[in-house]
């Protein structure tokens, strides 16, 4: 007998310890934390190797995401996401908190990760400011800055005087292509959307040690190959109030903000699956095999060819983000 795909799959989270990370994710969101480390990062949606997320409820309780995919294959993320991205699975959700500044960085595209052998695809990604503190983000480069006077500036250690900052707030969208140098930073939760990598290129890390108390590595070299010079993009947008609206359509996904306060909303996975994250409320979650109960910070996986209904549990409005792959 062929086994069957739930219509939703609810997700449990890898924590990955950083040293830039806190325990915000527990007061915001009560996240069972590993006691004692400062958790930077939580794999929300993750089929990266070693760094899985793992069905909590339903009929897939307990199997990773890895282990679904290589059950299900093109049944769970849908037959041309699976085609378009040669079998990998294409998305991974996460939850940061920056209580330090993290890296100042870039990532590179698909077509350099393929030409220099990399093993990680190219990675964009987009945040969504779930708490600030009057926090901030590094984004793009001042207008006129070139690769000789960026080189200079990594130099001359000057590197944030030749970079944007933006003071953000909860509700702030920034969208991140390859190529454009960032960093978030302290004070600041996000929501993250991103390709399914972590090609990391690192320009200055404040001659911070590492976790194992060594420096971290730099990537000046391989960071100004990649760093889209021409390329001015509009700081963050605000998106106070999440009311069923497409917030990034890129060429990896698309992120949606929906808000719900009474009443019953349908979402269909139609040739991408879908990830649905709450980030505001309480919902409940009504599929084939059964109904589910989300808190905010938690996230459920909808199969391609899934159904999910979700409604408002209590007087708060809801408020989830749901990502797929544009088909």
């Amino acid at each position: 007998m062929t086994e069957k795909l739930p219509d939703i799959i609810p997700l449990e989270p890898y924590y990955r310890e950083m040293v830039w990370g806190g325990r915000r994710l527990q007061e915001l969101y009560a996240k069972a934390l590993p006691p004692a480390i400062s958790i930077g990062e939580t794999f929300e949606l993750s089929a990266y190797k070693g760094r899985e997320s793992v069905a909590v409820a339903g009929p897939c309780a307990g199997r990773s995401l890895c282990e679904l995919f290589e059950v299900f294959g093109e049944k769970l993320i849908g037959a041309e996401v699976w085609s378009r991205y040669g079998g990998r699975f294409p998305l991974l959700v996460k939850l940061l908190d920056a209580q330090q500044d993290l890296s100042i960085q870039v990532h590179p595209d698909d077509a350099y990760a393929r030409l220099k052998g990399l093993e990680d695809a190219g990675k964009m990604e987009a945040w969504y400011v779930l708490h600030s503190d009057g926090g901030r983000v590094a984004y793009g480069l001042e207008e006129g800055v070139g690769r000789e006077d960026f080189a200079a500036a990594v130099a001359q250690n000057r590197v944030a005087e030749v970079i944007r900052f933006y003071t953000v707030a909860r509700g702030d969208l920034v969208f991140s292509p390859p190529g454009i140098v960032h960093a978030l930073c302290a004070g600041v939760v996000i929501y993250e959307v991103q390709q399914s990598s972590d090609l990391t290129f690192r320009i200055y890390d404040y001659d911070r040690p590492g976790l194992d108390g060594k420096p971290r590595e730099l990537h000046i070299e391989q960071a100004l190959e990649v760093i889209d010079f021409a390329q001015q993009l509009p700081g963050p947008v605000a998106h106070p109030d999440l009311d069923n609206e497409i917030l990034v359509e890129s060429e990896h996904f698309v992120l949606r903000g929906c808000g719900l306060e009474q009443g019953a909303a349908e979402h269909a996975a139609e040739g991408s699956f879908l990830a649905l994250t709450l980030v505001g409320g309480r919902a409940l979650l009504r599929g084939g095999e059964g109904d589910y109960e989300l808190g905010a910070g938690a996230t459920a996986l909808v199969p391609a060819g899934g159904v999910c209904e979700i409604a408002p549990l209590g007087d708060e409005k809801l408020e989830y983000l749901v990502a797929s792959v544009p088909t």
